[in-house]
């Protein structure tokens, strides 16, 4: 089993573009009306709806089969940085660096709710079955697990003078983090530290900037702009982690997706991180990258 790489998609000057992997051609080309920068995407899971948001402060709701507008969300006063989906449902919520997390109706296109907390920039969000969110702050270095039904949140701390970037749930009771110190952090609802502290995760100097778990098992994918992408897995008491594939990838991965059915993973993978030009890697080139899912069980087991 060898791994593979293929172009599928990707956003630039305010454009997506829709692919046929199957052919390698362009399905669709669509625009917010600003050709401002898109800085994140979410699907549901039944693929029926497409969010995109950005520095225009819109979120535009897309039909993904028509690739046709469905409606603009307009809440935020600053730029989208973050969207998610939560599993099985058409709640969506947005993070923007107005700091505030919003939740959204996509059946009825209705606003819900602001939710507020963090003290900076909202950098990454995930959601799973539960009607709960999981988010973290940048700068403010807290990871937020926010309780829609009860109206509450638990807040965790673990990351140190730095910035936390991404953040993706393993299951409805453990996330990982990355961030800037090239720290990865694995967490459990019940504790306010991490279970686990990676620290040096990948390549000296690295920043963690994306994250995404395989959904009910204790494997995750990190990236950085530090030349691979990780493959982990967690032992099953959540005590430790080990690494269990290194790929090389020339670039910064702004982003890593894998399916509900865990048989690939996507990458974004860019010659500057998506919030800032900080660096320019002129070796990389802008592109999506699709790698099947391949861990063996003695890769696990090791």
């Amino acid at each position: 089993k060898q791994w593979y790489q293929r172009r599928v998609a990707i956003t630039a000057g305010g454009a997506i573009i829709k692919w046929d992997i199957s052919t390698g051609k362009k399905v669709t080309v669509v625009k917010h009306d600003s050709k401002k920068q898109i800085l994140a995407l979410a699907a549901s899971s039944d693929n029926m709806y497409l969010a995109s948001g950005g520095e225009d402060k819109m979120i535009i709701l897309w039909d993904i089969a028509s690739m046709t507008f469905v409606k603009c969300f307009r809440k935020h006063r600053g730029a989208i940085t973050a969207l998610a989906f939560r599993r099985n449902s058409h709640l969506l919520m947005s993070g923007s660096t107005d700091r505030s997390v919003i939740l959204w109706n996509c059946d009825d296109k209705l606003y819900i709710e602001s939710l507020y907390g963090h003290q900076d920039i909202v950098t990454g969000m995930d959601s799973f079955l539960q009607e709960r969110v999981v988010t973290v702050g940048g700068q403010d270095k807290t990871l937020r697990l926010w309780k829609i039904q009860e109206e509450s949140q638990l807040v965790f701390n673990g990351h140190k003078n730095t910035v936390i970037d991404c953040v993706s749930m393993l299951n409805e009771e453990h996330f990982v983090t990355g961030s800037q110190d090239n720290v990865l952090c694995v967490w459990h609802i019940k504790k306010k530290k991490p279970a686990i502290t990676e620290l040096k995760a990948h390549a000296k100097g690295s920043w963690i900037s994306a994250v995404a778990a395989l959904k009910n098992t204790e494997c995750f994918i990190s990236g950085s702009n530090g030349g691979n992408v990780k493959i982990w897995a967690c032992a099953e008491t959540y005590r430790s982690m080990a690494l269990i594939k290194s790929i090389e990838v020339v670039g910064t991965v702004n982003s890593i997706v894998i399916p509900q059915d865990n048989s690939c993973f996507v990458l974004g993978v860019g010659q500057e991180p998506k919030m800032g030009r900080w660096w320019c890697n002129k070796d990389a080139r802008n592109r999506v990258l699709v790698y099947p899912m391949v861990i063996e069980d003695e890769e696990v087991n090791r």
